[in-house]
């Protein structure tokens, strides 16, 4: 595994990429490269929508993957949230909800939003990259999971950016 889990569910992503911190950064913030890589191939028709100021929200969907459970029927799946901090091309932090059952907040559930750092940091004709999730519940699973799901997005990320 790339990435780290805390003993507070937090979970850490580092990873580097062999383009500059302002090709990274577009790669999180345009709507057409983030749903091309945010669900790492995950069902169909990946679409966002992203209002690129403090304050500004965004939503990532994609169209359920048939027949995988608990999804069958929803129009789509997505997550959403609102952007608290924008300074390109070193710094992003977003919150993060989810419109989809992620295992810990199926239908009818109240669960708090989560919050997402990302730096990035210019070195080595590349870009190295800290990536934050926090909140995510604190149930000995979710936050592996998470990261093991972040971490195949990050690998599509990579060979989105390789081809740059």
């Amino acid at each position: 595994m790339s990435f780290e889990v805390d003993a507070n569910g937090r979970l850490r992503i580092t990873r580097w990429f062999p383009v500059g911190p302002d090709r990274v950064f577009r790669a999180f913030v345009d709507p057409g490269e983030v749903a091309r890589w945010m669900w790492a191939g995950l069902g169909s028709s990946p679409r966002a929508e992203i209002d690129l100021e403090v304050g500004g929200r965004y939503r990532i969907a994609i169209d359920p993957p048939e027949g995988e459970p608990g999804w069958d029927g929803r129009a789509d799946i997505a997550m959403s949230g609102v952007y608290v901090e924008i300074a390109p091309p070193h710094r992003l932090v977003y919150t993060l909800h989810w419109e989809a059952d992620v295992g810990y907040n199926p239908p009818g559930t109240q669960t708090s939003d989560e919050v997402v750092i990302v730096d990035l940091t210019g070195e080595r004709d590349g870009t190295s990259m800290v990536y934050q999730h926090l909140g995510i519940r604190d149930d000995g699973v979710s936050a592996v999971e998470h990261g093991k799901g972040t971490d195949a997005a990050f690998d599509v990320l990579e060979r989105l950016l390789g081809m740059s």
